[in-house]
């Protein structure tokens, strides 16, 4: 859209015409002024001088923004000029003819129309006195034609000609004006639309940050749900198994104090001991497990683990290695087998530990026998990796939330939620790459991974 320094103003288009047209008009009478001086003729000679200082004076009421006058001015300056000097010397020409058209249409196109008729009077009466001179003999013009005829078929030629000028500046005014009435609504119609389209996009701008503020606090509300559940649980039976050794221990001391300690009071409270001792020992352990899980999902790039490797091979050993723990289950890693990278191995390791393990945990719950496919691929420094299973998937109402940390269908049952979270931070923090869930893989889980070579 134009700012308002850029905006069509007719006042200064009308202003550039006239002072255009007075500076030709002055530049002429100095051509024109040799001639006389030439033949010393000091009377054509001081017309042109009174023409010039008024061409002069009308410049300067337009420089003053008086349009009307200068345009006024300059029109019958001309005007009295030519006739002047068509009068005092050889009549009018066909030559001079031409300039009255060329001042009627100044006249219509600066918008001075109202003071064109007075014009047309004073050059059809100049015209008429000239072509009655000459009938009656009182004066002769050689150019004047045969006289009164001739100047009464000058007039009726000027007066088709400026009606018709008259016609055509004011349809084209009348355009001019409707055109830029028309421009006006059009530029704010713009900036109507252009503040709507601001606020709408302000409004949304708005309801983004509130939404990615209510869903980081939702975020931080399942982690800190994800933690605390997880972490309680194997304490809470830790602390359990704690105090019932507390209070074997306070009871044997009782019998020890009393002199009433037995065998089979000795054997019981061993017996105790020992499982509470397992309980403590196990569910510490699960909650050292779970820690350690939880460093894992904060991953640290470091350019110094990144080594060059075979990308085929380290999934073969990767699939090897699972193929021990999950008997029931077949795997195969097809593709390009010459993809060199140079990446953390350990990063590669984790990931697709974690997505063997997602599937058989997950994925082959109900199936007797599983199978996995890896399909490996290269598009010019681009990796992509495919990870699919036969398992039963992942239903929809669940894929936005797979790689949310302690989103977990098996809550309760040895899911912490944070296996696929791991692999989302290792795929895009460690590898730089992208992660994608296949909705419309027919059978099973679909994962797609890219990343560049190095």
């Amino acid at each position: 859209m134009e700012t308002e320094a850029n905006k069509f103003n007719p006042d200064e288009y009308r202003k550039k015409r006239i002072i255009q047209v007075t500076w030709l008009a002055q530049s002429a009478t100095l051509l024109a002024s040799f001639f006389p001086m030439m033949s010393k003729n000091w009377i054509n000679l001081t017309i042109l001088i009174i023409f010039f200082i008024s061409l002069s004076v009308s410049r300067y009421w337009v420089k003053k923004n008086k349009l009307d006058h200068g345009s006024n001015l300059v029109t019958l300056s001309v005007t009295v000029i030519i006739l002047v000097l068509c009068v005092m010397n050889q009549g009018i020409r066909d030559e001079v003819l031409l300039v009255f058209p060329a001042l009627i249409s100044f006249a219509v196109l600066t918008g001075t129309d109202r003071f064109l008729w007075s014009i047309y009077a004073l050059i059809a009466c100049s015209v008429m006195s000239m072509g009655l001179v000459n009938e009656l003999a009182i004066y002769h013009h050689s150019v004047a034609g045969t006289g009164l005829e001739s100047a009464i078929l000058i007039i009726i030629i000027l007066s088709v000609v400026t009606y018709s000028i008259k016609l055509l500046g004011s349809d084209l005014t009348s355009a001019n004006k409707k055109l830029l009435e028309y421009q006006e609504e059009l530029e704010q119609k713009v900036e109507n639309r252009t503040q709507e389209l601001q606020q709408t996009i302000n409004s949304l701008t708005e309801a983004k940050t509130n939404l990615v503020e209510a869903e980081k606090m939702a975020s931080l509300g399942r982690l800190v749900a994800g933690v605390a559940h997880e972490i309680n649980t194997p304490l809470g039976i830790a602390i359990t198994a704690s105090s019932l050794i507390h209070e074997s221990t306070s009871e044997l001391k009782s019998t020890l104090t009393n002199n009433t300690v037995t065998k089979s009071g000795l054997t019981t409270y061993v017996n105790d001991i020992e499982q509470s001792i397992d309980m403590v020992q196990g569910n510490l352990k699960r909650a050292a497990s779970l820690i350690s899980d939880f460093k894992q999902a904060a991953v640290i790039q470091s350019d110094e683990r990144a080594k060059t490797f075979n990308l085929y091979e380290i999934l073969q050993t990767i699939v090897a290695h699972n193929k021990t723990l999950h008997t029931q289950v077949t795997a195969n890693v097809y593709g390009d087998k010459a993809i060199y990278i140079t990446q953390d191995p350990d990063a590669i390791t984790r990931i697709f530990t974690n997505l063997y393990s997602n599937s058989c945990i997950h994925g082959f719950s109900d199936i007797e026998k599983g199978h996995i496919d890896i399909e490996i691929s290269q598009v010019g420094e681009l990796v992509s990796i495919k990870y699919s299973d036969n398992g039963k998937g992942i239903k929809k109402e669940n894929i936005e939330h797979i790689f949310e940390p302690f989103f977990t269908t098996k809550r309760g049952k040895g899911g912490t939620g944070l296996g696929m979270h791991i692999v989302y931070n290792l795929v895009t923090q460690s590898l730089k790459g992208q992660i994608h869930y296949n909705p419309d893989y027919c059978v099973g889980a679909c994962f797609e991974i890219s990343f560049n070579l190095a």
